[in-house]
């Protein structure tokens, strides 16, 4: 007997990205609290911090998910308007903060601070669902095509210039991947994907510190102390955490071995201290994720609410194969982070409001399907086919009652003599 429905979002969903943020606090505060000891006295100031931004991005996902998706129509233009102005003021000397080379924040007070490349994602993902939604009959025109290519590089090359080329492959996926559920022929889409990744190469190879980057993934042990060394020590801490790991807290890459263990190499952290189990469980919450908002998409009731879904579980799911794949030496070196799980606000709390606009559609699209059962008639108990029960009749002598759909009652025995 099927349980009754309490709610029509999707609890399996939800339960799964707060599994996800329960790991993520738990390594956080594993994997920085030597470097918060050392720089604050406070072995716990990341978690707090992060906690503080994980309360802030439920807080938003509840919100988000109570909106009706279609009303996020209003505030896709607005948004990617505000979204390229603050990438834009990143770049200006004096007001993007600068680190490591790299100009990606605008810091406001010394504990809140935005990262407009991480916001960037949303919005692309908001404007091309109505957009595309809109022009779903012509998306396979130059009209349609050419436009929605020089969108997507605007908001990609903004993100390179900071310099930032892994968030920038994942808005060009996030791109590709809305553009192809909105229905582009196959001749097209591939046009654009092999233009990206020609673009992408090109990119890796123009600055010296990329080629590099390229190279140490061929071979690092060439460098072992040098460029190889992150990527070395992100392989010694998956395989050193054996089957079970060393225990939560007891690993030892974390200890000046790995560059940034809360940050983009916490999955080798994982590895070290919770070992294949921990791994596995992580990737399997991750691949659970994309089962769901798949689901979700497929179930829409629009085509807008299907591009919104696509989108987000695109932008998830391959962020989160791609910090995997980088801390696994599967792809060259690349700074993004593990979603729900590495340490940073902006990423934490964009990403929780966008399950909650996930959430949203999968609401809309259970309502959709109720509905559509409602409407089926339901045969009436008893037979089938609706007509009243007839009592056999008893003993032997009685005629054969005649069956549905057949001219003559069924010889069950053969009328042939046996030999």
């Amino acid at each position: 007997m099927a349980m009754p429905r309490t709610t029509q979002y999707d609890l399996p969903l939800l339960g799964i990205v707060l599994a996800l943020l329960a790991i993520g606090l738990a390594m956080v505060y594993s994997a920085s609290g030597i470097r918060a000891l050392d720089t604050r006295d406070d072995p716990s100031y990341f978690l707090v911090q992060q906690s503080v931004w994980a309360a802030i991005g439920l807080v938003g996902l509840l919100a988000a998910a109570r909106v009706e998706h279609r009303h996020y129509r209003k505030v896709a233009l607005p948004l990617v308007v505000l979204v390229v102005a603050l990438l834009a003021a990143v770049l200006v000397p004096g007001i993007g903060t600068t680190a490591g080379g790299a100009s990606r924040w605008l810091r406001l007070t010394s504990f809140i601070g935005l990262q407009p490349a991480e916001l960037a994602k949303l919005a692309l993902i908001l404007y091309l669902a109505f957009w595309l939604g809109s022009r779903r009959d012509r998306v396979g025109t130059a009209a349609v095509m050419i436009p929605f290519a020089a969108f997507v590089a605007l908001i990609a090359g903004l993100v390179v210039a900071e310099p930032d080329l892994g968030t920038a492959i994942v808005i060009i996926a996030i791109g590709l991947a809305v553009y192809f559920a909105a229905g582009a022929r196959l001749v097209a889409f591939g046009a654009l994907g092999i233009l990206a990744l020609v673009a992408a190469a090109a990119l890796a190879i123009a600055q010296p510190y990329r080629l590099q980057r390229v190279l140490t993934f061929l071979d690092p042990w060439s460098d072992p102390r040098g460029s190889g060394f992150q990527t070395i020590q992100s392989l010694y801490g998956l395989a050193l955490g054996g089957p079970f790991g060393e225990g939560l807290g007891a690993g030892k890459e974390k200890f000046g071995f790995l560059p940034a263990p809360y940050t983009d190499s916490i999955f080798a952290v994982i590895g070290n201290e919770l070992g294949v189990l921990g791994t596995l469980t992580v990737i399997f919450l991750f691949l659970a994720l994309a089962f769901r908002g798949t689901r979700i998409a497929l179930r829409a009731p629009d085509t807008e609410g299907a591009l919104l879904a696509a989108g987000i579980t695109v932008w998830l799911a391959f962020q989160a194969w791609l910090n995997m794949a980088v801390v696994a030496s599967l792809v060259p070196m690349t700074g993004i982070t593990l979603p729900f799980i590495s340490y940073g606000g902006s990423s934490l709390c964009v990403g929780l409001f966008a399950v909650g606009i996930l959430l949203s559609v999968g609401k809309a699209g259970s309502a959709r399907v109720a509905e559509e059962a409602a409407r089926v008639p339901r045969a009436p108990r008893g037979r089938g086919d609706g007509r009243s029960r007839e009592p056999a009749p008893r003993g032997r002598g009685g005629a054969a009652r005649a069956r549905p759909g057949r001219s003559a009652p069924v010889l069950w025995r053969s009328p042939r003599a046996r030999v």
